[in-house]
């Protein structure tokens, strides 16, 4: 089990920025979120990251990871105003006879294939695959 503690991940900017996301809290069903604190000061305008992890229970056969992260998108004029989030999802469905060597390969070929040119083409610029 990993402790509750700060989570440094690197930004897509050019010279990336390292942001710190501070924990704040784990909800009733186990999700911890954590945020990072705003330059604007504002609640709305911190990114966040959150990690769930459901066991298998009731009967079922799989286990369910989620990482997401958000980042909120502020009103252009103002920056005080949230106006919609951008929103990253990564499921992981695994089945309860999966081995340590496949739940591996898992994240290993996910991790990767976000990193693929064409991944990277669908969300930077919105170009499918043709």
């Amino acid at each position: 089990m990993t402790a509750f503690a700060a989570i440094l991940l690197d930004d897509g900017a050019d010279t990336p920025v390292e942001h710190t996301f501070s924990p704040s809290g784990i909800d009733q069903n186990g999700v911890a979120r954590l945020y990072e604190a705003s330059e604007e000061g504002s609640l709305d305008s911190r990114l966040a990251i959150s990690l769930g992890v459901q066991l298998p229970k009731n009967g079922s056969q799989v286990a369910r990871v989620t990482a997401k992260v958000v980042i909120p998108v502020m009103d252009p004029e103002t920056s005080l105003t949230k106006v919609g989030e951008i929103i990253g999802t990564a499921t992981f469905v695994l089945p309860k006879t999966a081995t340590l060597a496949q739940r591996a390969d898992i994240l290993a070929l996910v991790a990767n294939f976000l990193a693929d040119p064409s991944v990277v083409a669908g969300v930077q610029d919105l170009e499918s695959i043709y």
